[in-house]
């Protein structure tokens, strides 16, 4: 668990992670939460039913890296945001992030937020050197994300952008 100013970013256990993909609001009956924005729907419903539920099941690889991270609103007590690394660090001390807000709340800061708290944790995990991320040209709502959180411009490959932030 992490904490931000507004915000508990909680990464989601294997049973969790279930309960998101299968009904609507079970997993916030579960955390005690309030109904909200959440729901599972592609391209992450299929990320989570391919990649992140075999990947938990895989004792071999840490489940922090791996799994569906959520972000609690404390004063709403409701989900607001969510994202997930793609994997433990590579060879280079990297660690690739992915995310999203809720379209009903965006514009309100909790991707800043919740990058942010993710990027401050990686930071201080071993063997993690930087975080790195990619956006579509014309995400500029997402390139502002990155840019709040330090993150400098790398490298293009057509219509995507390529982002990092160093620690060292």
């Amino acid at each position: 668990m992490i904490e931000t100013p507004r915000l508990t970013l909680i990464p989601l256990s294997l049973d969790q992670l279930r309960l998101h993909i299968s009904d609507k609001h079970r997993l916030e009956a579960t955390l005690g939460l309030k109904k909200g924005h959440r729901e599972a729907v592609d391209p992450v419903l299929s990320i989570i039913t391919h990649f992140t539920i075999p990947r938990l099941q895989n004792s071999t690889l840490d489940p922090l890296y791996h799994t569906l991270w959520l972000a609690i609103d404390r004063e709403k007590q409701q989900f607001v945001a969510e994202a997930k690394f793609k994997g433990e660090p590579d060879e280079t001390g990297a660690v690739e992030i992915g995310y999203g807000t809720y379209p009903a709340l965006q514009r309100k800061g909790y991707m800043t937020e919740m990058v942010g708290g993710l990027v401050n944790w990686a930071g201080q995990q071993p063997g993690v050197l930087r975080v790195v991320a990619d956006t579509n040209t014309e995400n500029v709502a997402s390139q502002k994300v990155l840019e709040k959180n330090g993150f400098r411009l790398f490298d293009r490959i057509e219509d995507m952008l390529w982002w990092e932030h160093n620690f060292r």
